[in-house]
């Protein structure tokens, strides 16, 4: 990259919504962006996979071509931004394009979750970086403050709301008393949800967020095979009616702890958050990550998630990111080559309080044989709400003490097979002070 000319020649894969927006942003703030960098963003070439199709604003002066190599082999661009999603072809796209020293700055989530290691590696190789703010929580800048902002502390948890279809969702059923599937048809109808939704509401999403957090605040490199995740599909209207009642809204975490120096525990679960946490108050497709540092204490990063600008906004942030250090010397900000050997600490070996909704037969002794199963596996009740319903059925809503994984599983075994447990309607954990 040549330190001394005044612009910062981009090349961009994709021009869907965060492509269209990039374009946007660089226009309508060109003079603040040129203030700021004191060199000119000029966007040369922008591959995408179909030229047939219509585009609705002015591409003049730009190249736009479905052949990838007239970006990679271009030696005037200096930052190839991939927008494309996905990952494949992404992934070859951003490896030539380190290969022949070029910054790479993306929005992609899979495909950081899945080859950072291999990323940084070849970034190192080739002295340059590789930037993916955009990644995770659109436009709020997380990755930037985990490793910048509170790169003096140690990070003890930390705690995301990171997908804006699901939260939309919770909050639509808590404040419009919606049932699930009601609320995501409205929500696709709106553009909040995809049509096939199983990446957000099955906590995918969140969990390939949380393997390039883990990167961040932790320095480990995990896969998101390695985590535990689970969806809100099972939420239903009646649990998060229970929650408000005991003090909680329902949010979907992404939940990151430092166990002790050696361990960390990673997962993805809905959880019952007290409603007095700043978190409970992050409404419908919002996005936040509530830190916990060692130095700074309690933190918390909002805004919007996803959509095209707040998007957008993260990837030109970094853009002039490398500009500001280029302008400099080569930065290494980003790399991380060094991961550390934590131990992922299995979701069963954790413990955390329960919520627990159960459909039994109405009849005498039931109560005293579900506390006995209980008993057996040292789980011990704090609430219990008893209700009769119109079936011959009673609905028993149980709030536990903190209790192991483990013993709570084996519970839920033997609870399952017992003749007057008709169904366990909802297991949800509860707090986030486990």
């Amino acid at each position: 990259m040549s330190m001394h000319k005044d612009t910062l020649c981009i090349g961009i894969f994709g021009l869907g919504t965060v492509g269209s927006g990039i374009l946007s942003i660089l226009s309508q703030n060109e003079e603040v962006i040129f203030q700021r960098l004191g060199k000119r963003v000029y966007v040369k070439t922008i591959c995408i996979r179909d030229l047939s199709k219509r585009r609705l604003f002015n591409l003049e002066g730009v190249r736009v071509t479905d052949d990838p190599s007239v970006i990679l082999n271009d030696p005037e661009i200096d930052i190839v931004v991939e927008v494309m999603g996905g990952e494949n072809p992404a992934f070859s796209y951003i490896k030539a394009a380190l290969e022949n020293k070029k910054y790479v700055v993306t929005a992609n989530k899979e495909v950081i979750s899945k080859h950072k290691q291999l990323f940084f590696e070849c970034a190192k190789q080739n002295g340059v970086d590789v930037y993916f703010e955009a990644s995770v929580g659109g436009g709020i800048p997380i990755i930037r403050s985990l490793k910048v902002g509170y790169a003096a502390n140690k990070i003890q948890s930390f705690f995301g709301i990171l997908n804006g279809t699901t939260n939309y969702i919770l909050t639509k059923m808590d404040e419009e008393k919606q049932a699930f599937e009601s609320v995501l048809a409205e929500a696709q109808a709106l553009g909040f949800a995809e049509l096939d939704p199983t990446m957000d509401v099955s906590g995918m999403d969140v969990a390939y967020k949380l393997t390039i957090l883990a990167a961040a605040a932790f320095k480990i490199n995990v896969g998101i095979d390695d985590i535990f995740y689970e969806g809100i599909e099972n939420i239903h209207l009646e649990d998060i009616l229970y929650a408000r009642q005991f003090g909680y809204v329902i949010k979907l975490l992404a939940i990151g702890k430092r166990l002790s120096d050696q361990k960390v525990c990673l997962k993805v679960h809905p959880t019952m958050v007290p409603i007095g946490h700043p978190l409970a108050a992050v409404r419908n497709e919002f996005n936040a990550l509530f830190v916990n540092g060692n130095a700074l204490g309690e933190s918390m990063l909002y805004g919007k998630g996803a959509g095209s600008l707040p998007t957008a906004s993260a990837v030109v942030a970094d853009i002039i990111d490398i500009g500001f250090d280029t302008a400099l010397q080569n930065s290494r900000r980003n790399l991380e080559i060094e991961f550390l050997q934590e131990n992922l600490v299995p979701v069963d070996q954790l413990s955390s309080k329960f919520y627990l909704r159960l459909s039994v037969a109405d009849m005498v002794g039931v109560l005293e044989k579900v506390t006995a199963v209980f008993g057996r596996h040292k789980v011990s009740v704090a609430n219990l709400i008893q209700r009769e319903n119109d079936r011959g059925l009673a609905e028993l809503v149980i709030v536990t003490h903190e209790v192991a994984e483990s013993n709570m599983n084996h519970a839920l075994g033997e609870l399952r097979n017992l003749f007057e447990v008709q169904s366990i309607q909802a297991v949800i954990r509860v707090g986030l002070d486990e």
